[in-house]
């Protein structure tokens, strides 16, 4: 009879069987889990329309809550925007903005925003800007959003423009309620990446977060608003 090693006394075969099996599914969920949430499919707009229709989400009113900072937008090229807004615009949602974009928007604004990870720069539509923004002072913005003010030292670049009051810095502060819809509300998970078609190319939810789709009338299209560290809209605060 064969003597019982040591290590067969300690695991039994059954037991080394069931260790394999559970490592063998273990690494397959979390395989399944990365590719899902590295999920490169574009979700169209008729794809959003028709999950809204089969599900009927609640709407919920948002507003913002603190005037922001921009740059005007005064040509259709890329290359005539100081680089330091150039270098990161549409960063966050993964953005591109064509000159066709940009000649359709001129006289609206680069909105300089920043998360707590870095800048989130991108162009408000010229119809939105005009009919749901409101142009204040630059100083209304350094003096009321101080979070803003902390973040862009993160980015020299533009608190050089800020401090030498360059013209095309503008404050604008958004007055109108804007409605928006949860992902997760239309069977999109919370761990999924999402990439979206949007009026002005593809918007990215990033896994591990919400996302709120906001229906852009002028284009009849939805775009997407990616959430902030509150949980929220970023830059937004339910409306009262």
């Amino acid at each position: 009879m064969m003597p019982t090693s040591f290590r067969d006394r300690l695991f039994p075969a059954s037991i080394c069987a069931a260790i394999l099996v559970s490592a063998s599914l273990s690494g397959l969920f979390a395989t399944a889990q990365k590719a899902l949430s590295q999920d490169t499919t574009v979700r169209t707009q008729a794809e959003l329309q028709q999950r809204i229709s089969e599900r009927s989400p609640a709407v919920q009113a948002f507003v913002k809550d603190l005037p922001i900072l921009g740059w005007t937008l005064s040509s259709d090229q890329i290359d005539d925007l100081p680089k330091a807004i150039r270098d990161e615009l549409g960063s966050v949602d993964q953005t591109g903005y064509t000159s066709e974009y940009l000649a359709k928007h001129l006289g609206s604004i680069v909105a300089l925003q920043m998360t707590g990870s870095g800048p989130d720069f991108y162009i408000i539509g010229k119809d939105v800007f005009d009919s749901k923004y409101e142009v204040v002072a630059v100083d209304d913005v350094i003096a009321k959003n101080a979070k803003l003010m902390g973040r862009l030292e993160n980015v020299p670049d533009v608190m050089e423009l800020l401090e030498a009051r360059d013209a095309s810095l503008v404050g604008a502060l958004k007055s109108v309620p804007v409605d928006m819809i949860r992902f997760s509300d239309i069977g999109y998970g919370i761990e999924e990446a999402i990439t979206i078609q949007a009026p002005w190319g593809e918007q990215t939810k990033p896994s591990g977060q919400e996302g709120f789709l906001v229906f852009d009338t002028t284009e009849n299209q939805y775009y997407l608003v990616n959430q902030g560290e509150d949980g929220n809209p970023l830059s937004y605060i339910p409306a009262p």
